[in-house]
C-alpha cells in the first residue's frame, strides 16, 4: 500500500522455500545486489579526498563523508547480525581480516617515512609506542596534541573497532534484540566518557556524538527491512538535498553538533539511496562507480599519501603546482582514486583473502552462540566472500 509519498512494500517469500532458508537466501542475495550503497561509498570516499585537499585553505567540505560511512557501517553490521548462525569468533575474524592488513601496511609506511624523511611529515615521529597504539587501535594524543594514529585517517577505524567489539559482546551475551543491546552499550560508553569530566584521551575521544551514527545505521536497516521505500523521483531529490545540506554546513563551518548536522542527514541520505536501488542499472558508469565503492577502503586509507605528495613534492617538481587550484584538485582526486583502486586490486583484496583464510583456520573457541548454537560454520556461508557490491564499511571510514 501507499502512505503519502512512501510506498510500503511487503516482503515476500517463495512458497516453495522454508522461511528460514528463504530469509538466508534473501540476505545473501541482498549482500550481492545493493549497488546503491556501494555507489554511495564511492561518493563518500571522493568527498573525503576533496576535504583533505582543500583543508589548508580553511574553506572546504567533505568531512561529512565520515558520517556517511559510519551510518552505512551500522546498516551493514545490522544485516550481518541477521544471520542466525553467525558466531562471535566468525564475526570478529571477518572484521579483523577486512580492517587490519591494509591498515597495518600503510601505518608501517608512515612509520618508515618518519624514520627516513621526517621533514615530509607534519607532526608524526617514529615513536615505537605510538606505532603500537596505532596498530592496535588505541587512541592517543600525537605530538600536535590531536588524537590521531600515525596514519591520521585511521581515527575512524578506532571507532569502527570499538563498534565491532561492542557488537561481538552482544553476540556473546544476547540472542534477541542484539541491535538494541549494542546501541545500549554504545550509549553506556558515551555516558561514561562524558561523566569522567577529565581532559584525558578517553573522554575526548569517546564522548563523541558520532558514536550514535552506528545505531542510526541500525535504524536505517530496520526501516529498509520492513519494506519502506520512497518513490524514485522524491528519493533522488531528498538524497541530493541531504548531501547539499551537509556540504553547506561543512563549507560554512556551522556544525558544532555532528550527529544533528551530519549524522541525521546521512541517515536520510542512506534511506533515500536505498530507494534508488531499482534505478542503478548496469551501464559502464554504474560499474565504474561500484568498483570505486568496492575500493573505497583502500582509497580512503591511501589518499593522504597522494594529497601530501601533491602538497609537498609536486609544487617544486612542476613549477608552482597548486593542489588547491581547480586543476590541481581534479588531478589530485583522480590520482588518489586511481592509486587507491590499484591498491585495492593488487594489495588490499589479496591480503584480505589470505588473512580471512588464516583466521578461519583457527580452531573454534567455545563461546556462547546465537539461536543456532552448535551449528557448524558452514551455516555462515553468507559471509564466505565479502559482498562484491556491499562490503562491510571498514573504510569509515574516514
Amino acid at each position: 500500500m501507499r502512505f503519502g509519498d512512501v510506498r510500503i512494500a511487503s516482503i515476500k517469500r517463495r512458497a516453495s522455500v522454508p522461511p528460514a532458508i528463504g530469509e538466508r537466501a534473501d540476505r545473501a542475495s541482498t549482500m550481492q545486489k545493493l549497488k546503491s550503497l556501494t555507489v554511495l561509498r564511492a561518493v563518500a570516499a571522493t568527498t573525503v579526498i576533496f576535504f583533505h585537499i582543500m583543508s589548508p585553505t580553511g574553506h572546504t567540505l567533505g568531512e561529512f563523508g565520515v558520517d556517511i560511512f559510519f551510518v552505512i557501517s551500522g546498516f551493514v553490521i545490522a544485516l550481518v547480525l541477521d544471520n542466525p548462525n553467525l558466531t562471535t569468533q566468525r564475526f570478529l575474524a571477518d572484521r579483523v581480516a577486512r580492517i587490519v592488513p591494509l591498515y597495518w601496511v600503510l601505518t608501517f609506511g608512515v612509520f618508515l617515512g618518519a624514520l627516513a624523511a621526517p621533514a615530509l611529515l607534519n607532526s608524526t615521529t617514529a615513536d615505537l609506542g605510538n606505532l603500537l597504539k596505532s596498530l592496535f587501535f588505541i587512541p592517543y594524543r600525537k605530538e600536535s596534541g590531536q588524537i590521531f594514529p600515525m596514519l591520521f585517517v585511521g581515527w575512524t577505524l578506532n571507532y569502527e573497532m570499538l563498534f565491532y567489539v561492542v557488537t561481538a559482546v552482544s553476540l556473546m551475551l544476547v540472542r534477541r534484540r542484539r541491535l538494541l543491546f549494542t546501541s545500549a552499550l554504545i550509549l553506556a560508553i558515551f555516558c561514561a566518557a562524558k561523566a569522567s569530566n577529565s581532559h584525558g584521551v578517553f573522554t575526548a575521544f569517546y564522548a563523541n556524538q558520532r558514536l550514535f551514527e552506528f545505531p542510526l545505521g541500525f535504524m536505517a536497516y530496520q526501516i529498509w527491512k520492513s519494506g519502506v521505500r520512497i518513490k524514485l523521483p522524491l528519493a533522488g531529490c531528498i538524497a541530493v538535498a541531504a548531501y547539499a545540506w551537509m556540504a553547506y554546513i561543512n563549507w560554512h563551518n556551522l556544525s558544532n553538533a555532528p550527529l544533528l548536522y551530519y549524522g541525521l542527514p546521512a541517515f536520510v541520505l542512506i534511506g533515500c539511496t536505498l530507494s534508488l536501488e531499482p534505478a542503478m542499472g548496469s551501464g559502464s558508469l554504474t560499474r565504474a562507480a561500484i568498483f570505486i565503492g568496492d575500493a573505497s577502503y583502500a582509497i580512503y586509507l591511501s589518499h593522504p599519501y597522494c594529497v601530501e605528495a601533491a602538497r609537498k613534492l609536486l609544487p617544486g617538481a612542476l613549477g608552482g603546482f597548486d593542489p588547491t587550484a581547480p586543476l590541481g584538485v581534479v588531478l589530485t582526486m583522480i590520482v588518489a582514486t586511481a592509486m587507491g583502486a590499484a591498491l585495492y586490486q593488487f594489495v588490499d583484496w589479496p591480503l584480505h583473502r589470505r588473512a580471512r583464510r588464516l583466521l578461519h583456520a583457527v580452531p573454534a573457541i567455545r563461546l556462547r552462540r546465537s539461536r543456532a548454537a552448535g551449528a557448524s560454520d558452514a551455516g555462515t556461508g553468507l559471509q564466505e566472500e565479502p559482498a562484491g557490491n556491499l562490503p562491510v564499511n571498514e573504510d569509515a571510514h574516514c
